[in-house]
C-alpha cells in the first residue's frame, strides 16, 4: 500500500515538473499524450507493486501472427 502511494506521489511530481513547461509552450497535444503515458505507466507500476499478473504484449503478438505463420509455412511446403 505504501508503494502505491509512493508511485502516485512520484507520478504527480513528474506531472508538476513537465506539464507547466508544456503549457507555457502551448503544446496541448503533447500534454494529452504525456498524461496518457504517465497514467499507463503509473497504473502498470502500481499493478506490479501489488503483484498483479500482467500479461506480456508478446503473447498478443504471438496470438495474432501464429495463424499467418502457419499459412506461410503451409504455402511453402
Amino acid at each position: 500500500m505504501i508503494m502505491t502511494i509512493f508511485i502516485l506521489i512520484i507520478s504527480v511530481a513528474i506531472a508538476f515538473v513537465f506539464i507547466p513547461k508544456l503549457k507555457k509552450n502551448k503544446e496541448t497535444k503533447t500534454i494529452v499524450i504525456f498524461s496518457i503515458f504517465l497514467l499507463i505507466g503509473a497504473a502498470l507500476n502500481i499493478a506490479v507493486s501489488l503483484r498483479i499478473k500482467i500479461p506480456s504484449p508478446l503473447d498478443l503478438i504471438t496470438y495474432i501472427f501464429s495463424p499467418i505463420k502457419d499459412l506461410i509455412v503451409s504455402l511453402t511446403k
